[in-house]
């Protein structure tokens, strides 16, 4: 038998939704995506950062750093639009979300 979603994750959560943000020059808005709880994660072979925040601003401003590789685990949200994405490297970095609805 094949391995079940629990097993290929390192813990316990199902995810109903996974998808991509790019990296840009400025501070973005997540995508409008509902859900419970989230989880996100730097593509290991990013050049720069990633910072989140709850609050559109600066880079400077934001408390969250994500280097390549970094994970956040998971944590609850109503809805990944809460949260501002910025100061990547450029379009080739990439920031992957999971959602549980």
């Amino acid at each position: 038998m094949g391995a079940g979603i629990k097993e290929i994750f390192s813990d316990v959560f199902i995810y109903d939704l996974f998808g991509l943000v790019t990296g840009t020059f400025g501070v973005n808005q997540f995508p409008n995506v509902p859900c419970s709880m989230a989880r996100l994660r730097a593509r290991s072979s990013n050049a720069g950062s990633f910072f989140i925040s709850h609050a559109s601003g600066t880079v400077l401003g934001m408390p969250y750093e994500l280097d390549a590789g970094e994970d956040t685990g998971w944590f609850p949200t109503s809805n990944l639009n809460r949260l501002w994405h910025g100061g990547s490297s450029g379009t080739s970095d990439f920031l992957a979300y999971w959602v549980q609805r």
